[in-house]
């Protein structure tokens, strides 16, 4: 790696990411709560090489993004490392500052939020604080990019100029004592140690991984053996307590509230974190969000629509009825065009989930869900990437990297699958609208509420038969309420939305092609006699009992790839050029026009296995072929079973 690289480093929901793009000109996602970032991302300024860290509290790596921050700082030797503080929070932020000064990299101090503070009454004086960490303090306001331009100037000046870190703690006199002895074995133990000092401080700590390190090195035995008679049991809490002493010195000094004001924030958390209300409100909300998708998006979907029949309708003027134009036509535009017909309702969902994410709403339903969640064997950490599981599971699975406990992380992987991801929608919003019309926007909303309640319910299963260790405490940092800005809940929009698109021009259209060639030969056969239906016709005794047709059995082997496929698979199968409307009544007369068994469809559409990106991902996260196996039956037996429950509550077997 380049030795021009620095790394940013803060607590999580400090505006990192967003300091992040300002530097580089990236596009990194920034969302109003914890958890967003859960790896490291790389960009630069100049010739300057930025790697944004997880976010963390601490360099005590109880959790995988911790360690991934620590290793990166300890083995990459970053020139300078930024440290984002939370200007209205500094007491708390200024800790991680502490540790980091400890392993000794040089620290450039960044106070964001300066506006929230100004509106906070909160006075800082950052040139006296720079005195007391002795390293540059620069204040910033990142989301309306004041400051980036004096951060850039520090960070070239800092890179230029070696700066010798001095450690801006002395720890009172019984504990240095026992440091100093600890930090003589250690540089007796090794002359290449970079910093013994800190070392010193990691085993009064009893910190598992530099112990585990040093007793692999020879002779570390005898130097752990030799530090743990200058070692108390209580140090961990003893060091601790002495660094937010000194910061509680160095605050008093620094900062001054000038007046008592408003808190809107704690104002709203009144209502939105209620006791007895925060639940229903928050369900209420998202039921909100899905009847605003379905209503809005029918005029723009008639748009694609009249567009759709109108391309349709030049190829077969201009090429007529060829080998090609059935490619294009039947393949590409019945195939694409029956899921891109459903982009407004994808936009406009993200559009929703966008506007909570900014106002720092979702953090909160995280929140009020957790003393449930924790009843019930989940953590309550675990929600947030469930949450996140509405826009992609993949990503969702990704952020269990932030749960500390690797039972709770991998019961979290297992039912992440259970929420329904954006692929599902076309789906449902095809077969809703056909069978439901208006009412479909409850029908999706009952679909996302079952597999919430579903994945509460395997996690419970798991906690009680599988994992039966102690829960870890949800600890879960909740930012201010903030005004959502129509540049950056559109930006985020998009974000989402084009994920969609670029899996429908990569996994999606080369499935589609292998579809529309299966569909089509032998040439010149019946559809029943295609390649395509002799693929289903062999799986479909398996879902004789769920009574799916061929169609739909198709569907659901292809879905396995991607989602959204399922409906691609319709509009190439039916062959269908009038639109959605009809494709919908289509595909309900192949699933035996029921409702019930349309429902069922959907249901078994929501819990199996998302796509086969889920699977990658779940193995990358678990490392375990066992569990990345368990994860993909476990998932069709749930859906099989609820498919099956759906029909005989139903009345498809009375």
């Amino acid at each position: 790696m380049s030795k021009q690289n620095i790394a940013l480093i803060g607590n999580p929901n400090v505006g990192k990411t967003v300091i992040f793009n300002a530097l580089t000109g990236s596009k990194a996602h920034v969302a109003n709560w914890p958890g967003v970032t859960v790896e490291k991302k790389t960009g630069k300024l100049g010739d300057i090489l930025i790697t944004d860290l997880p976010g963390t509290y601490s360099l005590t790596p109880t959790a995988l993004d911790d360690l991934i921050a620590r290793n990166f700082i300890l083995e990459e030797s970053p020139k300078v490392v930024i440290d984002i503080v939370d200007a209205t929070n500094l007491e708390r932020n200024l800790y991680l500052g502490l540790l980091l000064k400890e392993i000794g990299v040089p620290v450039i101090f960044v106070l964001n939020m300066m506006d929230i503070a100004s509106q906070k009454k909160i006075d800082i004086d950052y040139k006296k604080l720079a005195e007391f960490l002795q390293s540059p303090v620069i204040p910033t306001t990142a989301i309306k990019n004041e400051g980036i331009e004096e951060l850039k100037k520090i960070i070239a000046e800092n890179i230029k100029n070696e700066s010798e870190q001095n450690d801006p703690i002395l720890y009172p006199e019984e504990l240095e004592e026992r440091i100093t002895r600890i930090q003589n074995l250690v540089k007796g133990f090794s002359k290449n140690s970079k910093n013994p000092r800190w070392i010193a401080i990691k085993l009064m700590e009893l910190d598992e991984k530099v112990t585990e390190n040093i007793k692999n090195q020879p002779d570390g035995e005898n130097l752990l053996n030799s530090a743990s008679q200058f070692v108390k049991e209580d140090d961990r809490i003893s060091l601790a307590s002495a660094r937010y002493s000194y910061i509680k010195d160095i605050v008093n000094v620094c900062v001054k509230k000038t007046a008592k004001v408003f808190d809107s924030s704690e104002f709203l958390d009144n209502f939105f974190l209620n006791k007895y209300f925060g639940i229903p409100i928050f369900f209420v909300i998202m039921w909100g969000i899905f009847e605003f998708t379905f209503s809005v998006a029918t005029p723009l979907m008639t748009l694609v629509e009249v567009i759709q029949e109108w391309l349709g309708a030049i190829i077969i003027n201009g090429l007529g009825e060829t080998l090609f134009s059935s490619f294009l036509v039947d393949g590409l535009i019945n195939g694409f065009g029956s899921i891109f017909i459903f982009l407004p309702n994808i936009f406009l969902m993200f559009l929703g989930i966008s506007f909570l994410e900014d106002s720092g709403y979702l953090a909160r339903a995280a929140f009020v869900m957790d003393r449930l969640m924790y009843k019930l064997g989940l953590h309550g950490r675990s929600f947030v990437s469930m949450l996140l599981g509405f826009g992609c599971n993949v990503p969702a699975i990704m952020s269990t990297r932030t749960i500390e406990s690797e039972d709770d992380r991998i019961i979290t992987i297992m039912v992440n699958q259970n929420m329904s991801c954006g692929a599902r929608l076309p789906v449902y919003i095809l077969i809703g609208g056909a069978i439901w019309g208006s009412g479909a926007g409850s029908i999706i909303f009952s679909l996302y509420i079952i597999g919430i309640v579903l994945a509460i319910l395997i996690a419970l299963i798991f906690r009680k038969f599988i994992f039966k260790g102690k829960r870890s405490p949800f600890i879960l940092e909740l930012g201010d309420y903030r005004s959502p800005t129509i540049k950056n809940t559109l930006v985020h929009m998009w974000e989402r939305g084009r994920e969609f698109i670029k899996k429908a021009g990569t996994i999606i259209f080369i499935t589609i092609v292998i579809m529309w060639i299966l569909q089509t030969f032998p040439l010149g056969a019946d559809i029943n006699d295609s390649y395509l239906y002799k693929v289903g016709e062999f799986f479909q005794p398996i879902f004789n009992p769920l009574n799916f047709g061929v169609i739909a059995v198709i569907g659901l082997i292809f879905g396995f790839i991607a989602k959204e496929v399922v409906v691609a698979s319709f509009g190439l199968l039916l062959g269908v050029g009038e639109g959605a409307a009809n494709l919908g009544s289509l595909i309900v007369q192949n699933l035996g026009n029921s409702p019930i068994i349309a429902y069922s469809y959907l249901v078994f559409v929501l819990l199996y296995t998302p796509c086969v990106a889920v699977i990658g991902a779940v193995y990358k996260e678990t490392g375990s072929k066992k569990w990345t196996i368990i994860s993909v039956v476990y998932a069709f037996v749930l859906a099989y079973l609820m498919a099956f429950l759906v029909q005989l509550i139903g009345g498809v077997y009375f």
